[in-house]
């Protein structure tokens, strides 16, 4: 008989899908979003820098070969929205695979879909989403290699953080998990660590083929001047300053669900894999101190889930709804601040990308077109606000798309 939190699951990944399906806002997002969209409809990008995400790229470029009559914004916020959907559904699997149970295992998909930041980078196109789904595939692998000492799966681990390279050049920071699990499984591994390494090494190898045609150098494969800038400077104002930034996303995300990992500390069966594979990432967020450093928050965010599921499994008791809290604080947020002075300030600083609404509420079908961010770019100073002007070809490029195809 199946099991009635796996029907729940089915059901709750349908009306979140249609959910975000709705969401998705007139044009490309300002930023990377739109960036990605004008690469994926040139076609193939070969490059393998640190901001171009190789593998996400080149699945959009093929997308649009295949699929050349959709209107390639809504099919790449598609694919984004789908690999979501996916990195939810594995997410369920990895949590039960760690002994959360299926009740918790579905509330804590449903705080993640529903949180802030993993519900905005669903439905724009953006390379975090389908970046997870493959974190969670790696560490569903790792975890039961842990459990079963079965060696397919730290081969499949392996194939996985290579591709994960492909993907992300973040995935440098999964290393301290990865040489843990190596050496507390030595006496398993020894007969083939070497061989999973060359299967790693090996897929990372595709990011080096462009630096050996002279693309782009090999140092940019793994940084550009906003993280050396962020990285290697050390002022203890703006530490603090990030500290107190990053818990206050933390905060909005996943409101007092947060709470919820005070009680999984007492379950000690393999919390050191959880920390040791969520703190780097969380002193690269309090590091990298750049306005869009919620993004980098979301692999991290995995192993809080999983520390508030072992949480919520002591409180046997909560309504298994209750994450349905999250969107209607989101709305309530946006709705109260709006009328406030802080609220006016907002709307006259962001007011051209949806003001209050943007800065408070995931959604982005009812936020204004890039046509309007056009046609006041002039009359509003927009050239002014930060990122406006570096955007503004590719505004124009994006307008010219549009009426090419007719979109």
């Amino acid at each position: 008989m199946q099991n009635k939190y796996s029907v729940y699951t089915f059901f709750f990944l349908v009306i979140l899908g249609i959910i975000y399906f709705l969401s998705i806002g007139k044009d490309p997002a300002l930023g990377d979003s739109i960036g990605f969209t004008i690469q994926g409809y040139n076609g193939f990008a070969f490059e393998s820098n640190a901001t171009n995400h190789f593998l996400f790229s080149n699945i959009l470029g093929l997308a649009h070969k295949v699929l050349p009559f959709i209107n390639v914004h809504f099919l790449f916020v598609g694919i984004c929205i789908i690999s979501g959907l996916l990195a939810l559904f594995y997410l369920r699997k990895l949590l039960l695979l760690l002994e959360v149970s299926e009740k918790s295992s579905l509330m804590c998909i449903m705080i993640m879909g529903f949180s802030f930041t993993f519900w905005r980078q669903a439905v724009i196109t953006e390379v975090y989403t389908f970046y997870l789904l493959f974190v969670i595939l790696f560490l569903i692998q790792l975890f039961r290699f842990l459990k079963e000492k079965d060696i397919r799966h730290f081969y499949y681990m392996s194939v996985f953080l290579g591709i994960l390279f492909l993907v992300h050049i973040q995935t440098i920071l999964f290393g301290p998990i990865y040489f843990y699990f190596i050496f507390k499984n030595f006496r398993f591994l020894k007969k083939h660590f070497i061989y999973g390494g060359v299967i790693t090494l090996g897929l990372f190898s595709i990011l080096l083929i462009p630096v050996a045609l002279g693309r782009h150098s090999l140092l940019s494969i793994f940084t550009d001047n906003a993280y050396e800038n962020s990285l290697f400077d050390y002022d203890p104002a703006t530490l603090l300053n990030s500290i107190i930034k990053n818990l206050g996303i933390l905060g909005y995300n996943f409101l007092f669900f947060s709470l919820f990992i005070l009680w999984s500390l007492k379950n000690r069966k393999w919390l050191d894999y959880i920390l040791i594979g969520a703190l780097p990432f969380l002193f690269f967020c309090i590091k990298h101190n750049v306005s869009d450093v919620h993004v980098f928050q979301l692999v991290p965010y995995i192993f809080i889930i999983i520390l508030i599921g072992r949480g919520l499994d002591k409180f046997s008791k909560i309504p298994v709804l209750l994450p349905v809290i999250i969107p209607v604080f989101y709305f309530a947020s946006y709705k109260i601040i709006q009328p406030t002075s802080i609220g006016q300030n907002i709307e006259k600083e962001k007011g051209f990308k949806g003001g209050t609404r943007y800065m408070f509420f995931p959604p982005l079908h009812d936020n204004p077109d890039l046509d309007s961010v056009l046609k006041n770019y002039e009359k509003d100073s927009l050239y002014e606000k930060y990122g406006v002007k570096e955007m503004y070809p590719s505004i124009i490029q994006w307008e010219e798309i549009k009426k090419k195809n007719n979109y």
